[in-house]
Order: C-alpha cells, then sequence, then structure tokens
C-alpha cells in the first residue's frame, strides 16, 4: 500500500511540474525591437540668448516679438502693453523673456 501511494503521489508531482512548465513556456514577454519614432527622435534643447535695449524716457512705444512673453523684473521701467509693446514710462530696468519656438531671448530694458 506504501508503494502504491508514494507512486500516486509522484505521478501528481509530476504532472504538476509538467503543467507548471508548459504555462510557463506559455506566458513569454515579448519586447518590441525598436522604440516608437517619437522617443527615439533626439530631444533639441532651446538655445537661450541676452539682447541690452537702451531706451529713453519719453520714447515712442515699440513693439517687439515672440510667442509668448514673461515680464520676469520690472521696477516700473516699461510699460509692456499688450502684442510685446514696451514703452519707457521712468529710470530703471525691465527684464522680460520671449519664447520663439526653438530658442529664448532675455530683454533688458535699460531706461534712463
Amino acid at each position: 500500500m506504501k508503494k502504491t501511494l508514494l507512486a500516486g503521489l509522484l505521478a501528481v508531482s509530476a504532472c504538476f511540474s509538467i503543467g507548471s512548465t508548459s504555462f510557463a513556456a506559455d506566458a513569454t514577454i515579448s519586447t518590441p525591437g525598436a522604440l516608437p519614432s517619437e522617443v527615439s527622435e533626439p530631444i533639441v534643447s532651446q538655445a537661450f540668448f541676452e539682447r541690452d535695449i537702451y531706451l529713453k524716457v519719453g520714447q515712442p512705444g515699440q513693439w517687439y516679438s515672440g510667442y509668448t512673453y514673461d515680464v520676469i523684473y520690472s521696477d516700473g521701467a516699461c510699460d509692456i502693453g499688450p502684442d510685446f509693446l514696451v514703452t519707457p514710462v521712468q529710470p530703471g530696468l525691465t527684464v522680460v523673456s520671449a519664447n520663439f519656438g526653438t530658442y529664448v531671448i532675455l530683454f533688458k530694458f535699460h531706461v534712463s
């Protein structure tokens, strides 16, 4: 009886080991050979430029270009209007960053 019980346990363990290896063989994880084109394109960093502009109080306003612009610092020297219209108001400094897509220009408006 012990021999038949032992033979039965060996048969059951053999079935489990065969079954587990066949499941493991079916559950393979495939990895893609190449990355999508969006990821494989090189990332281009933006270029950064600075420009000092000297203005005098009383000069008429001038338009400057850029997709978007942000006033970084201003002590009230310039009035920055819509469409990046810069008008000198009083002596001082106004710093504006203008984004052109592939590059950024940091405008420093020095008003005397």
